[in-house]
């Protein structure tokens, strides 16, 4: 039996919580795994090797001033071309370059210290390295036979683009995300992994039913409309709505916990269909309506959603509550549905079917001695 791989995953901040998810699938399996960090992530999810670096979004500073440095339509234009490559204008390509040579010595001591050149295959998500500007220390990884993994979550792809000094090094090109098979010429589609047993799914039905939404930003979900909705179905019905708006972790699980319906987006601006807050409502035991254009429902096949529409969304969901029945199986559905579809061990094992295909497996790591 060949010895087991090392697996180092790379990414600006922990944000949802699925690098450690990730990491404990591949020990689960007999391998070593860890995460590297760039900044700590305001959820509050696990660090592992957490670098806390300067001049990062993570204060309420950094983000007015690119909202001043950029206009509105700036921050959500789509990046051009086919993968779409980032080109920023002359002064924030400037402001990167000053970043990372500020950052590089700190960036070379937690190398050493970490001994992160030693790895057997890298997962940039979001395909970011350490460096905005510079593939290194991944062109010297490349040189040395390390394999690289590239998974992209959506906003990095879609107003950011591939970097492409990075794009160039990258052996396979991940994404949980369907739109964005159409905007790389090499991409394919892995599910996000959830500990779906970590809730108890409840379903027995609040009277009056409860609905909820979650944001951080309404704009990418069309959050506007369907709190309006909402609004107007509360006067209308014998429901109660949940806005979960900039809430912490544990207060955001703990309001939607006590909810029957949970809407997700119904503008397809951050993606398609469903993202990591329906997985997390899923396995709650939540009825889960989101929008899910033609070829997503496709793709899916047999799924447990109620898809929403922004144009009918109050006749959508009026339609809903008024029956019962539905809600309580569509509860049931979902909470089978996402254990086969994003439970760790099924998500994992889609990524060693890569590594196989690859040819990067000494040993199948599922089969028996």
């Amino acid at each position: 039996m060949g010895r087991p791989l090392k697996i180092l995953y790379l990414r600006t901040e922990n944000s949802s919580g699925t690098l450690s998810l990730f990491v404990e699938g591949h020990k689960r399996l007999g391998n070593e795994a860890r995460f590297v960090t760039l900044f700590p992530t305001a959820e509050g999810f696990p660090e592992d090797i957490c670098l806390d670096l300067p001049l990062l979004p993570k204060t309420e500073t950094f983000k007015k001033a690119k909202q001043a440095i950029l206009n509105q339509d700036a921050l959500y234009a789509e990046a051009e071309g086919f993968p779409p490559q980032w080109r920023p204008p002359t002064g924030r390509k400037l402001f990167f370059k000053f970043r990372d040579l500020l950052w590089r010595s700190k960036v070379k001591k937690a190398i050493e210290k970490h001994g992160l050149m030693d790895f057997d295959i890298y997962h940039l998500e979001g395909g970011h390295g350490f460096f905005r500007t510079s593939a290194w220390p991944f062109d010297e990884l490349k040189r040395r036979g390390k394999h690289i993994i590239a998974n992209y979550h959506g906003v990095d792809m879609r107003t950011r683009g591939v970097l492409p000094w990075i794009d160039e090094l990258v052996d396979v090109n991940t994404s949980s995300e369907l739109d964005l098979l159409d905007k790389h010429p090499e991409m394919e589609y892995v599910f996000l992994p959830y500990r779906v047993e970590q809730h108890a799914a409840h379903y027995e039905l609040n009277s009056p039913l409860r609905l909820c939404h979650a944001t951080r930003d309404r704009y990418w979900k069309g959050s506007d409309a369907i709190i309006a909705a909402c609004e107007k179905l509360e006067k209308t019905h014998d429901v109660e709505f949940v806005l979960i708006e900039n809430q912490p972790y544990e207060k955001t699980l703990e309001l939607k916990a006590g909810c029957d319906i949970y809407l997700d987006q119904v503008s397809n601006r951050g993606g398609w269909g469903y993202g990591m807050n329906s997985v997390e409502a899923l396995s709650m035991g939540l009825c889960c309506c989101t929008n899910l254009l033609p070829k997503y429902e496709t793709f899916l096949g047999d799924h447990p959603f109620v898809n929403i529409h922004k144009d009918t969304l109050y006749d959508d969901l009026s339609t809903l509550v008024n029956n019962r029945e539905k809600v309580l199986k569509k509860k049931c559905e979902g909470r089978l549905w996402v254990e086969r579809t994003h439970g760790i061990d099924s998500v994992t094992q889609s990524v060693y079917d890569i590594y196989n295909r690859m040819g990067w497996l000494n040993k199948d790591p599922n089969e028996t001695s």
